[in-house]
């Protein structure tokens, strides 16, 4: 059976071009107080983590300057990397790692049919000063009948936050997985995130 795979030829997706103007105000991109402070509080307290982490989830997309609206923080990494976080970070802890399984509230959209997408990982959860955080160690996809892919792997991208330096999951990753399960609007949204950030900067 197939299986959902990273390629370093994501499907070709057509993107509308984003004008050079003064942005809207509803385009404005802006992580919460509540969110931005507990990610602070974890970028500081897995600084010297030796296991591979990054933030990931719509936290690392507005990070990035993607335009969504994140309820809780979430961070990949691999099975040692999630216990290491939870010894790190065990006063906000609220449920130990385990092995979990789940169903995701929206299906993957491939070749005009529809297929339940779901993910399985090893995984934790945190209150972070009133934020919830969920860590998943080795995080693998599976799409209707297809296999499970193999666990994510990812090289973080290092931003600052508030002056903590911090690992995010790439924008390019993010997009090439939800062209992969055929989540179009997503897509573009990172797409629309890039050209302002050139568009910025040069």
């Amino acid at each position: 059976m197939p299986a959902l795979r990273l390629s370093d030829k994501p499907k070709s997706t057509l993107l509308p071009q984003i004008q050079s103007r003064i942005p809207k105000p509803e385009e404005l991109v802006v992580l919460s107080k509540r969110l931005l402070d507990a990610t602070v509080t974890i970028g500081e307290a897995l600084k010297d983590c030796t296991n591979k982490w990054a933030i990931a989830g719509e936290v690392a997309e507005v990070i990035s300057g993607v335009n969504v609206q994140p309820n809780y923080i979430a961070i990949l990494s691999t099975k040692d990397g999630c216990d290491e976080v939870a010894r790190k970070l065990a006063k906000y802890q609220v449920e130990p790692p385990r092995n979990v399984e789940k169903e995701l509230d929206r299906d993957a959209s491939i070749d005009g049919n529809y297929h339940k997408v779901r993910i399985r990982s090893f995984s934790s959860r945190f209150d972070i000063e009133g934020s919830m955080l969920v860590v998943h160690g080795n995080l693998q996809i599976k799409v209707g009948d297809w296999d499970w892919g193999d666990p994510l792997d990812f090289e973080p991208d290092y931003v600052y936050v508030l002056g903590v330096k911090t690992p995010i999951i790439p924008l390019k990753m993010k997009s090439e997985l939800y062209a992969g399960l055929g989540w179009t609007d997503r897509v573009i949204k990172i797409h629309e995130a890039v050209m302002r950030s050139r568009h910025m900067f040069g």
